[in-house]
């Protein structure tokens, strides 16, 4: 694109200016020591975010008091001592020539989140904390929260406002407040969990006007504020986005606020207004939310607040995928700043590559588990993403080029084997990759091979990527080609990675070899990699319900007459669906796929399917084709024959365990800095 390109115009608030319009997100990294204080880590982490080229960088939620924590590694800013740290953030932010920004936080019923043992009334699951509303009737993490006392809501008002003036201190450009997502700010304005009581906080706005007000005091008015406010909690019962636009935006507006950070959702355990679509999924959508899900929420907000006499900035963000999607989001009817978390994790530098004219080096996301490697920030973990390895590790994963090349040579092609590939070359190393197929990507290629299903060509973006980087770096690529022993043994590579991933795990049930044969049998795989076109008209049976689900559903949806059978006493979608089962389990339901359990296959004929009943019974299936989904055993056909011949051996992804595409990357970004 070029300079009239919307993303990257200037825009000046009432009291900043922003050279782009791409925000990095306020987002909950859970990079602090024990006590909240700033880590390396954590500095490393945002350097990388402002390096790649933002309007501005958010740091994420910050605790104002101890007993407000949701996870033990969550920054604070409790007391004058922790200013020091934080000016080391705002120096690597502001040396990259971005906007610091920091979001304030204080955790109300969310605390409990995450608890793997039972907690007492009230309580979170870190020593100290608490869980409290202000009425504690919808409880989101401890199912027995307390009431937050008047004194203390007045308390908390002077903690944030404390915090926001250490962050000014700390060199911070603004402050944005988190008013949203079921923190005590959020919880106190809902319309559910904010009712009957009988002190000043029955005014549902109060405290958050209170928390501005004691800031402006502090900070002086001038200082910039972007408060994060849900607009809509999506909930029946809940406040709608008019009832926002009339009661709370006015007062906000008065405040003088710099700019409004809107989302759409809640955690809260109240039945979602969309049926589909959960209020909490607006927040930060799963892979089968639809992109841009809170565009027509910005839409009518920009709308809403016109008609009212409102001139109010704006920032949007959820499930944004694409540089086309965000410009959507920027347009001239919606938001003035597009707001990146998952994006910016997987890939730090798209904003500087859009500038650049580098948007096929976007590594897009796939959205398929943004902390899948190191944890959930409500489990226990740090942020992450299963494509960037680097992420949350920049500085100690900052390539060095070798002064000793090694011969590398990889046995495969699919995300494990292309990440090491890229790695290794970019250190400078000699790398050739064998793939036996005629393409790189490997299963990636087709895992989102499915006709019916939401944002499936979501998968592809990783393989994509892949490809486009491997060309551009000029990656020795060997097509069609296997990487035999005697290859290994005639070449004498320092190096072979084994990266040959896995295959089904197949029954041994009479009659199923010669099915797979004639193609009447045919696995998961194969009918993903080669399309449902491919498959003879006639019902259909589906073996292996943990990974079959999606390709039945899509099956039954395209109209094909389908039966899903698993061998299981209890029935669950494969672990590597995650998040979408929600939406899987939901669709198979709304077609009639009911997944039968404890059903054995007996014989496969041709043209029928002999299954026993997990109850006794025996039963003869028509069928114009049997598909069989068994799960995967590792693949390594060299590690072992390779034994005693003076070669380093590394294996990886699902050559050494079957799990996910993003286990893979890892393994290979790690062992290819360390050859």
């Amino acid at each position: 694109m070029t300079a009239t390109d919307p993303l990257l115009q200037p825009f000046q608030t009432r009291g900043l200016t922003f050279k782009n319009r791409i925000v990095h997100a306020p987002t909950t990294m859970n990079m602090s020591d024990d006590r909240g204080y700033v880590t390396r880590q954590a500095v490393g982490a945002y350097e990388a975010l402002a390096a790649g080229g933002y309007g501005a960088v958010c740091v994420g939620a910050t605790c104002v008091r101890w007993d407000g924590l949701i996870n033990e590694r969550m920054l604070g800013f409790y007391d004058d001592t922790y200013i020091i740290g934080q000016r080391e953030l705002v120096e690597v932010i502001h040396h990259n020539n971005a906007l610091a920004g920091i979001q304030l936080f204080y955790g109300g019923l969310i605390p409990g989140v995450g608890a793997t043992f039972p907690l007492e009334p009230g309580k979170g699951w870190i020593p100290g904390t608490v869980a409290w509303g202000p009425t504690g009737k919808y409880p989101i993490g401890n199912q027995q929260p307390g009431v937050v006392p008047t004194e203390v809501y007045r308390d908390l008002v002077e903690d944030y406002a404390q915090a926001a003036r250490r962050s000014k201190e700390a060199g911070y450009d603004y402050v944005s407040f988190h008013f949203c997502h079921g923190s005590l700010p959020h919880v106190t304005l809902s319309l559910l969990e904010n009712t009957g009581r009988n002190d000043e906080y029955a005014d549902r706005f109060l405290f958050c006007e209170q928390i501005i007000q004691r800031t402006q005091e502090l900070c002086g008015k001038d200082f910039p504020l972007i408060p994060r406010l849900v607009c809509d909690e999506n909930f029946v019962g809940g406040y709608d986005l008019d009832y926002f636009l009339d009661e709370y935006a006015p007062r906000l507006h008065a405040l003088g606020i710099d700019a409004l950070d809107c989302t759409f959702g809640s955690m809260l355990p109240a039945k979602s207004r969309d049926p589909e679509v959960n209020s909490g999924e607006i927040i930060g959508g799963g892979f089968y939310v639809p992109n841009l899900v809170a565009l027509p929420y910005i839409q009518r907000t920009r709308e809403g607040l016109k008609a009212r006499g409102i001139d109010m900035p704006l920032m949007g963000s959820c499930n944004v995928n694409t540089p086309d999607q965000m410009r959507e989001m920027v347009a001239e009817d919606a938001a003035d700043f597009y707001a990146s978390c998952r994006q910016s994790l997987d890939d730090p530098d798209f904003p500087r590559k859009i500038a650049e004219g580098r948007e096929d080096e976007i590594r897009k996301s796939t959205r398929t588990g943004a902390s899948l490697l190191q944890g959930n920030i409500f489990g226990k973990g740090v942020a992450g993403s299963a494509q960037n390895a680097a992420f949350g590790r920049d500085r100690e994963y900052r390539l060095v080029p070798t002064n000793r090349p090694k011969r590398v040579l990889i046995a495969g092609g699919g995300s494990g084997g292309l990440e090491y590939a890229l790695t290794a070359h970019e250190i400078g190393h000699k790398v050739t990759v064998y793939e036996k197929s005629d393409r790189l990507g490997g299963v990636m290629n087709w895992a989102g091979n499915y006709r019916t299903l939401r944002n499936v060509e979501q998968i592809a973006y990783q393989p994509d990527w892949h490809r486009t980087m491997i060309a551009k770096r000029g990656v020795d690529v060997r097509l069609g080609e296997k990487l035999t022993v005697e290859r290994v043994l005639a070449e004498k590579p320092d190096v072979v990675v084994v990266a040959t991933g896995a295959r089904a795990a197949l029954p041994e049930v009479s009659g199923l070899g010669s099915a797979l044969d004639s193609g009447f049998a045919r696995t998961i795989d194969r009918v993903l990699s080669e399309g449902i076109d491919t498959l003879q008209d006639g019902p259909i049976v589906v073996w292996g319900g943990a990974e079959g689900i999606e390709l039945a559903l899509d099956l039954a949806r395209s109209g094909r007459q389908v039966r899903l059978l698993d061998p299981r006493a209890k029935f669950a979608p494969a672990a590597y669906i995650g998040s979408r089962a929600r939406y899987v389990m939901l669709w198979a339901a709304q077609a009639g796929l009911a997944p039968e359990t404890e059903v054995e296959l007996a014989e496969v004929g041709d043209g029928s399917v002999a299954v026993r009943h997990g109850d006794g019974r025996s039963e003869t299936i028509a069928a114009a084709h049997l598909i069989v989904a068994p799960g995967r055993v590792a693949y390594d056909p060299l590690s072992r024959a390779l034994l005693g011949s003076g070669i380093e051996v590394q294996v990886v992804g699902d050559a050494r365990t079957p799990r996910s595409y993003g286990n893979a990357i890892h393994e290979s970004a790690y062992l290819a800095r360390r050859i």
